[in-house]
C-alpha cells in the first residue's frame, strides 16, 4: 500500500480543486479498477480538502455497499427525515410502483446521479412496516432536489429531496430489508471509508511537510487497520468494537496532529481544516451506543 502511495506522490502533485466535477475528473481517473477501501486511501491521499477527502469515503462506502449500480457515478443514500432515520419514523412511502415523501439531509444530494432512497412499504411484518431501498436516476420525473450548505464542508453541497410520486420499475426496488440489509451496515462502512479516507489525506501532510516519524508511521497503521476492518461483517460486533478501537487511537494523536498542521502546512490547508475537522466528531452519540451493545454482546454474555 505505501509503495502505490509514494508512486503516486511523486507522479502527481496536489491541487487545490475549485468545485467537486473538478475533483472527481481526477478521483475516478485515479481510483479506477480499485477496491472501495483502495478508493478511499487513494482519493484521501490525494487531497488536501477535507470536503472531498470525505467524499472520497463517502462515494467508495456506496461502492462496497451497492457494487452493482452504477460504478464509477456519484450515489447518495437518502434517509434522514424529519423526525429522524429510525425505521419507526420513516415517512417516505412506496405504494403501487410510486414514491412520495421528502429526505431533509442527503450527503451531497444535489452532486448524486443516483439516489438510494429508504421507504416504507403498504407490508408489515409484527406491526413493523417492511422498508426497502430504492434506487432513482437523479432525473427522473417527480424527484427534486434543493441545495443547501453546511456551516463546513462548503465545497460539496448537501441537498433536501422531495419525491412527489415518482414512478419506478420492480427492478429498481432492491432485494432485502432497507434497514438492516442496506442502511445499518453502510454507517459501519462509512465510518471505516471516510476515516480511512481523510487520515490518508493527513498522511500526505506528514509525508510532504516532514512530520515526526513517529507520528506519520501511526497514521499509516491506522490506515493499515482501517483497510482491513472493511473485510469484516459490517454488522459484526467485533467489527464495531475494532472500529470503535481505530477510532480512539486516532483521537489519541489529533493534539500532535494539530501542532503538526500548525507548525508544517500551508495557510490553505490550516484553514481548510479549521473549517471541516468537526466532521471527525458527527455521530458522537451513535457511535457510543453501537459501542456500548458490541462490548456487552462480546464480554457479558457467555
Amino acid at each position: 500500500m505505501i509503495q502505490h502511495l509514494l508512486q503516486l506522490r511523486k507522479e502527481q502533485a496536489l491541487r487545490a480543486y475549485q468545485n467537486i466535477k473538478d475533483w472527481s475528473l481526477d478521483y475516478y481517473q485515479l481510483v479506477k479498477d480499485k477496491a472501495p477501501i483502495d478508493r478511499a486511501i487513494v482519493g484521501g491521499f490525494q487531497c488536501q480538502q477535507f470536503s472531498f477527502a470525505f467524499m472520497a469515503g463517502y462515494q467508495a462506502a456506496l461502492e462496497k455497499m451497492f457494487p452493482s449500480i452504477a460504478p464509477n457515478e456519484f450515489k447518495a443514500l437518502c434517509v434522514s427525515e424529519e423526525k429522524g432515520g429510525h425505521p419507526k419514523v420513516i415517512q417516505t412511502v412506496l405504494q403501487n410502483n410510486q414514491i412520495t415523501g421528502v429526505k431533509t439531509y442527503v450527503t451531497a444530494g444535489t452532486e448524486a446521479d443516483h439516489l438510494l432512497v429508504l421507504c416504507k412499504t403498504n407490508e408489515s411484518v409484527n406491526d413493523r412496516p417492511i422498508l426497502r431501498i430504492v434506487h432513482i436516476p437523479r432525473q427522473a420525473a417527480g424527484v427534486e432536489l434543493a441545495n443547501f450548505e453546511l456551516p463546513f464542508m462548503k465545497d460539496v453541497k448537501h441537498g433536501k429531496l422531495k419525491l412527489k410520486e415518482v414512478k419506478i420499475e420492480e427492478s429498481q426496488i432492491l432485494e432485502g430489508d432497507g434497514y438492516s440489509d442496506y442502511t445499518k451496515p453502510f454507517r459501519t462502512l462509512e465510518d471505516i471509508c471516510v476515516s480511512a479516507a481523510y487520515q490518508a489525506m493527513l498522511l500526505r501532510q506528514a509525508i510532504d511537510n516532514n512530520w515526526d516519524d513517529n507520528l506519520r508511521d501511526q497514521l499509516l497503521l491506522n490506515i493499515y487497520t482501517l483497510k482491513n476492518l472493511l473485510k469484516l461483517p459490517p454488522t459484526d460486533q467485533g467489527t464495531h468494537l475494532l472500529l470503535s478501537a481505530a477510532d480512539h487511537s486516532f483521537k489519541n494523536l489529533l493534539p500532535s496532529i494539530e501542532e503538526h498542521i500548525k507548525t508544517h502546512s500551508s495557510i490553505h490547508f490550516k484553514t481548510d481544516w479549521e473549517g471541516n475537522k468537526k466532521v471527525i466528531s458527527l455521530g458522537k452519540k451513535i457511535k457510543e451506543i453501537r459501542l456500548s451493545k458490541a462490548r456487552s454482546a462480546i464480554f457479558l454474555n457467555d
